[in-house]
Formats: C-alpha cells, structure tokens, sequence
C-alpha cells in the first residue's frame, strides 16, 4: 500500500506512530528516572562571561588570524552540574537564540560531545506533524534540551558514578535539536499550516565550534556521539567538526551514531533522499565536502568522514528491530508495509557489508558496527555499560585495539 499525505497523517495519529519518529517517546525515551528526581539545575553563562578559567592551561588559540572566538568558562562551584550556554549566532526552529547545555569537570581534559535528537521536519507533511516541536529553547533550556525527561543528563554515558561508565569523567557538551533537522540544514522554508521555519542544525554547530575548540584545544581525548536524530547530526557534522579540531594540532576525533543509521538504496530509495535534499538544503552543507553524497546516496557520509580524516574509529549502533527507526524509514519511503522491521535488519546488515568491504582502501581509518536484537531506540542512556558486549565493544573502540571487532548476531 502506498500511503498518501491523509493516510500517512492517519497512521502517524495513531499508537504505533506516537512514538514520534527519531524521538524520545514514553517506550524509547533515554533511560526514566524515579519519579521524585530533580531536573539538573539550569544556570545560564552568557558568551564571553569574565569568570577565571578553571584549567589556566588551556592554550589560547585566538591568534589574529583565528577564527575562534572565547572559550566557554564556568565556576568552579558549577563543575559536573549542567549549564546552559547561549552561543551568539545560533538560531532555533522559531528564530531565538540555540545554544548548547555543558557539564565540566576538573577530573580529565576528555570531552564528550552529543547531539540531541526527537522529530523531523522537511516539508509540509512532517513539519505539521511536528509542529509542536519548532519551537526555542524556552525558559527552562535544559529541560527543553533533554525533552522534558528528568535525570536524562544524569544516566547512561553522563552517569558519572558507574564506574564502568568510560565516558565518566569526561566534560560533556550538549547540542539540543531545536531545529528539527537533524542538525544538518542551514536554511528557511515556509510551510502552510506552519509558516517560516528556521532550520540551521548545521550553521549552530559552525558556530559553537568557535568557542567548544578553545575551551579544548587540549582534551585528552574527544568523542563526538549522537542519538537518534542526532546520530544523523553527528555523521553529517563530523567533518567540520574534525577540521576545526585539526586547526589546534587534534587527531580525528572518534564517532559514535546511536540510533540514527543512514542507509543505502533500496532501503533508502531515492524519493526519500530527494525529501531530505530538497527539505534540508543539504547540497549546501553535506554537498561541499561530499558530492558523492547528493549524488549517489547520503550513506556516502561514512566514506567521506573516513577519507577526509584517515585515522577515525567511527562505529554504529542500533536494533534490528527498532521501532522508531522503522517508522522513520517508512515515512520517508512513502509506504508502511514494505518497510517491515526484518527489512531493517536486511538494510543494517547491507550497510554494515557495505563498509566492511572498503575497510582496506579506507585504511588507518576503521569503522564497526554493533547491532542488537530487539526494538529499542538506543542504547547509550539507562545502563548500557552493564551490557558486556557493547562495553566491550566500545573500549575496543577508544583504546584503538587493532582486533576491534564488529557485532552483528
């Protein structure tokens, strides 16, 4: 059956639908809290604030031919609470200011930066369906940011207190998905129903950049992840962010997409990619440094990352079975029916065949992927580090083991 707009609306209203597409639903949301949980308190640092920088260490990059702007600075009575930075030039879906939400800590230099996702927008059909979700960040930014979910910056990869946790003591940088675009756009478009939509995914993170390099033009280590949406946001974005990493002397930073899968044809037809094109303008983002990826197909990204940045441990993870990944396949490709979840599983296994076979000419960069029975929507919140495999599979990652292995059962 091939959905029309109607009928696509009708499914989306329906209960299976409801658990939005690459968002945080009451079955996929990251990791509930207890219900007496108090949200992270939420104290705002203005750009440019004149408060001491914690670590005097940190190299000045600000050279007058740097295009880096002030590092970000926060007290020390604010270290591992989470605080939220505007970032001067960066917009939301409503045209207010985005920013992004941090949690330093004076016990490494590692940093960990993630990428929000929940809902997508790229033409009329999908930005009505969300259009509860193009919004700003709101009096509260930091609830906004984690979607209302308690205790989410506290669990899963931000729980500093599982000690099996690697990212523990790393300072944590936050990009909310207040653009609805899978952080990948940098335009406007008007919708009926909707009206003017300011989508610049892309543009926020060029603009963050300037202040997130000189705050760690020094990190010991840097791990750029994303979650559903985000886990597109953070593949697409990788390369811009690695080059200004490269600016201040970085390696290629390691990447991990949770959730957010970027599939090959057949599994990604081409109608659905000319949608995404056309409704995020990425021939002006992605376009520049990847041409195959208009041309011959987004999954392209993987290549590009890896050809552009030799020596990059990218990895992906998802469920075979997962539900709003599914549904977001289904959207795109315009029919509910065909896209069942063994497909998605044939559509992971293609992508993870795919890599593996330009694994040699790709070479010292390595990519690997970790999928998983079941139908979660990620798995880097709740307590994925008591998951044996995935730990495994992750330290094999950042310790640059050379029999890193991928995990398709």
């Amino acid at each position: 059956m091939i959905l029309t707009d109607r009928s696509i609306v009708a499914l989306a209203a329906s209960s299976i639908f409801a658990l939005a597409v690459l968002g945080c639903s009451s079955s996929d949301a990251p990791a509930q809290p207890a219900p007496d949980a108090e949200a992270p308190p939420s104290t705002p640092v203005e750009a440019g604030a004149a408060i001491p920088q914690v670590d005097a260490s940190v190299p000045d990059v600000r050279d007058a031919g740097s295009p880096f702007g002030e590092p970000i600075v926060i007290p020390p009575a604010d270290l591992e609470k989470w605080v939220w930075v505007p970032i001067e030039g960066s917009r939301c879906a409503d045209n207010t200011i985005a920013g992004v939400g941090v949690n330093f800590t004076s016990q490494s230099r590692e940093l960990l930066v993630y990428f929000q996702g929940n809902g997508v927008c790229y033409d009329g059909l999908t930005c009505n369906l969300f259009k509860n979700l193009l919004v700003g960040m709101g009096d509260d930014p930091l609830d906004h940011m984690w979607w209302g979910v308690k205790n989410a910056g506290e669990t899963g990869i931000f729980d500093r207190k599982a000690e099996a946790n690697p990212f523990r003591k790393s300072n944590y940088v936050v990009f909310p998905h207040c653009t609805i675009d899978g952080h990948t756009a940098d335009k406007e478009s008007e919708y009926s129903g909707v009206g003017v939509v300011h989508q610049h995914g892309y543009r926020n993170v060029t603009e963050a950049l300037k202040r997130i390099v000189p705050t760690f033009a020094d990190a010991s280590r840097i791990v750029l992840t994303g979650y559903s949406a985000g886990g597109i946001g953070v593949t697409v974005n990788y390369h811009q962010m690695a080059t200004a990493f490269a600016a201040v002397g970085q390696p290629p930073p390691f990447l991990v997409n949770d959730a957010g899968p970027i599939m090959r044809k057949p599994y990604l037809e081409d109608g659905a990619q000319k949608k995404l094109l056309e409704g995020w303008g990425l021939d002006k983002t992605v376009g520049t440094f990847c041409p195959k990826c208009i041309s011959e197909g987004m999954h392209n990204i993987y290549e590009a990352n890896a050809t552009l940045h030799p020596g990059v441990r990218s990895s992906q993870l998802c469920a075979y079975e997962d539900s709003t990944v599914t549904m977001l396949y289904r959207l795109l490709n315009g029919d509910a029916n065909i896209f069942d979840n063994d497909r998605l599983k044939k559509g992971l296994l293609d992508h993870a065949e795919w890599l593996a076979g330009g694994q040699v000419a790709l070479a010292p960069s390595v990519h690997r992927s970790f999928f998983y029975k079941g139908d979660d929507h990620g798995t880097l919140f709740g307590t994925f580090y008591a998951k044996p495999d995935l730990l495994s599979f992750l330290n094999d990652q950042l310790s640059g083991s050379p029999t890193w292995p991928s995990y398709t059962p």
